[in-house]
């Protein structure tokens, strides 16, 4: 598994920018939409049914929502906040 560290404001916005070609790119590979060891890599499978306690999915099942392995920093919230918002 790999985790990412994004740092400051510019990190934090080339980081969210970094996800979205990573995930375009991935979903010109895999037409099937399943989970598999490639994606876990970078993302967490997870079924949001149950907002209090989010459980991941396992490898090889469909798609649910994709939650990146990723810590950001950062010491104002607005950039951190219109990233996870």
């Amino acid at each position: 598994e790999i985790v990412v560290v994004q740092v400051g404001q510019c990190g934090n916005q080339i980081g969210c920018r970094f996800w979205d070609v990573a995930l375009q790119e991935y979903a010109s590979y895999n037409k099937t939409a399943t989970y598999d060891d490639a994606l876990s890599s970078f993302f967490r499978n997870v079924d949001v049914r149950k907002q209090q306690d989010y459980h991941s999915l396992p490898v090889g099942s469909p798609i649910g929502t994709l939650k990146a392995r990723a810590v950001l920093i950062d010491t104002e919230t607005g950039v951190l906040n219109s990233l996870l918002g």
